[in-house]
């Protein structure tokens, strides 16, 4: 398989829902005024995260103080369900079981990194968790990298997401970007259009490297990464939209998707959710 590469060109013809069109700021964009700003901050292999949060426009900003790369993946459980039971699931392996609800969280950022993104939370029984793999081979969460999160009902109305300079879908088996990617701060809606879950892990790659180099480093985990991970989002259900805030440089950056397929168990990326894309 040959990896794609996403010219500024190719990705004008995005055909997904309209986005405001906001000038790149400058600077780090600015939670909402009316977003609630939670600090997440990762060690190895544990999080500093509130136990209770009021349902509503959330914006997570996870900073890695971790060796490792960590992300926030956080899931709405279906009443009756407990943290011992998504363990219980995700120790099998496979797909996550239906009464699991992605809603999206920061992607995963190194050692000194910070990721930023805003869901819209409803109440409810909340899992987070890291689901990064170590050189060791075992996943984060079965590490300890795990906690249940009460989501509480707020008094006031949802608030939108914020507006988005950019936006990128993803579907079965592609991302689909508004408009180039340019150098500066974007804050990018992510909108998940598929039928399946979908992430967007955002890497930027080393000199001469890949985004096939980069998914054949996870699957072995052999030497060093050719990638620094750069955020994006963790797991969104169909139909999910989360905004996240990005800083790009010049440089290429790969873009995957390594949920696994409802229907035959495999990453996306090896039904070809993978693609590369350079700013200038």
């Amino acid at each position: 398989m040959i990896a794609r590469v996403l010219t500024l060109s190719a990705l004008l013809g995005f055909t997904g829902p309209s986005v405001d069109q906001t000038p790149v700021a400058p600077v780090a964009p600015v939670a909402p005024p009316a977003t609630r700003l939670v600090t997440v901050i990762t060690h190895d292999f544990t999080f500093e995260l509130p136990d209770v949060l009021q349902a509503g426009l959330t914006t997570f900003r996870l900073r890695n103080e971790g060796r490792e790369p960590h992300h926030l993946m956080l899931y709405r459980l279906d009443p009756g369900r407990s943290l011992g039971d998504v363990l219980r699931a995700l120790s099998g392996g496979g797909a996550h079981p239906a009464w699991m609800h992605a809603v999206g969280g920061p992607n995963a950022v190194p050692h000194g990194g910070v990721s930023t993104g805003t869901v819209r939370l409803t109440p409810g029984i909340y899992v987070a968790f890291c689901h990064v793999k170590s050189p060791d081979q075992r996943l984060h969460f079965a590490k300890g990298m795990m906690k249940s999160l009460a989501v509480t009902p707020a008094h006031a109305p949802m608030a939108p997401l914020p507006a988005a300079d950019l936006t990128v879908t993803l579907r079965e088996y592609d991302f689909d970007f508004s408009g180039p990617l340019t150098r500066g701060w974007h804050r990018i809606a992510v909108h998940n259009a598929g039928t399946q879950r979908h992430e967007l892990i955002l890497s930027r790659l080393s000199p001469g490297k890949t985004s096939q180099d980069f998914i054949t480093w996870m699957n072995t985990q052999r030497g060093r990464p050719p990638v620094t991970p750069a955020g994006g989002t963790t797991d969104l259900s169909a139909g999910g939209t989360m905004v996240i805030d990005v800083l790009l440089q010049p440089g290429a950056y790969s873009l995957v998707c390594r949920v696994r397929d409802e229907v035959d168990g495999r990453p996306h990326d090896e039904h070809g959710m993978y693609g590369q894309f350079v700013v200038p």
